[in-house]
């Protein structure tokens, strides 16, 4: 009984500990070299071509210098932080200069054979075509 007690208890300990490491913390998106405006690249209106998602085809997303328009939210502004990298760029929602979401990711690509924005969050893929 005392032996299944301190396996119960130490299995709980090591959970509740593990699980501590995979929450989002707020972090400071100025350490991120997080840039104030969207790439002129990104920018325009694009609509839903295909995704694993339950979303219905020609969903519009809109992206501006410093807006990101969708069907899951607006980001404008101030609650808009922008994380640049070689192939893509990551899209999240910022408050008080702290990123408070987890990074949409934005990747120029084709998709049957027309210019094409691969969104990325998760394990949920979609690809908007303009």
């Amino acid at each position: 009984m005392f032996k299944q007690k301190l396996v119960t208890t130490l299995a709980v300990t090591a959970l509740s500990l593990g699980v501590g490491a995979f929450l989002v913390q707020p972090q400071m998106a100025i350490a991120q070299g997080v840039s104030d405006q969207i790439p002129q690249a990104y920018r325009g209106h694009w609509r839903l071509a295909h995704c694993n998602w339950n979303l219905k085809k020609g969903t519009r997303l809109t992206i501006g210098a410093r807006s990101f328009q969708s069907k899951f939210g607006t980001y404008q502004g101030d609650q808009l932080g922008v994380d640049i990298a070689p192939q893509a760029i990551g899209v999240f929602q910022a408050a008080n200069g702290m990123q408070v979401s987890p990074e949409n990711t934005l990747q120029l690509t084709h998709y049957q054979h027309h210019v094409a924005l691969k969104w990325t969050y998760n394990t949920g893929v979609a690809y908007y075509i303009k």
